[in-house]
């Protein structure tokens, strides 16, 4: 619970408290010894008399103060007690695309690969489970992902994107892995598909946890990303960009 809401809730009692204490204390003070009763649905209280007030309902008004007095800052000082005890809320964690943002200014280019200096293409270390887009020897996006999973790695290579599709139901039949099978999948709303090798393609990935992406190759081959990074890759990328995935 939070503090906020805990600190509501004493603040309604004790208001509530209050205000049922006043209206005890009001009848009290109006209702004498001989005093007429006035009566309505649920409430009964006395009439006011001309006559002076009885010691006794005098007595034991002031009582009554005092036990209210004494009661609120016992409420006061367990409110001050949760405050303490409360821990502090935990900030969420940084977006996939947060954390790609932090990795970028320490990023490069990978060695062995020829490049044209202007040249907009797309790296995939299948090791560090990273994506990048670079413009020549300038990494321009780091993106975290989750790759092809033990028996169904991603291929590594020189490829070029051969077909774009922004939004595609993909289904294991077309990897030849029956629906019904334990590999089997038919997934909907598969956006900014970007198809490099055969099946395995660059696309937006919403059925994986978040834990998945940069740690755990879970896929069948593609390289799978969070909804931002694929969205960059489809406006970054063509038919024809230069996909090298390596290791």
């Amino acid at each position: 619970m939070s503090r906020r809401l805990l600190w509501g809730l004493l603040t309604l009692e004790v208001l509530v408290l209050v205000g049922l204490g006043s209206v005890w204390l009001s009848g009290l003070g109006l209702a004498g010894k001989d005093g007429p009763a006035v009566s309505a649905p649920g409430i009964s209280i006395g009439a006011v008399v001309d006559a002076a007030p009885d010691p006794e309902v005098l007595a034991r008004r002031e009582a009554a103060e005092a036990r209210l007095r004494a009661f609120a800052p016992a409420l006061v000082e367990m409110a001050l007690l949760i405050e303490e005890a409360a821990p502090e809320p935990t900030p969420p964690p940084p977006s996939l695309e947060e954390l790609g943002a932090m990795e970028l200014a320490t990023a490069t280019a990978p060695p062995g690969v020829e490049f044209e200096e202007e040249e907009r293409w797309i790296a995939v270390n299948l090791t560090t489970q990273r994506a990048m887009a670079l413009i020549g020897d300038q990494p321009v996006r780091v993106a975290l992902v989750t790759t092809g999973m033990e028996g169904w790695e991603t291929p590594t290579g020189d490829f070029r994107i051969h077909t774009r599709i922004e939004n595609e139901t993909m289904s294991s039949e077309g990897a030849g892995i029956a629906i019904d099978s334990p590999e089997g999948y038919y997934v909907e709303n598969v956006l900014f598909t970007q198809y490099f090798y055969g099946a395995a393609a660059l696309h937006y990935n919403y059925w994986r946890a978040y834990h998945y992406f940069g740690n755990i190759p879970s896929s069948h081959g593609c390289v799978g990303m969070g909804y931002g990074d694929a969205l960059f890759f489809w406006d970054f990328a063509d038919i024809g960009t230069r996909v090298v995935v390596y290791e």
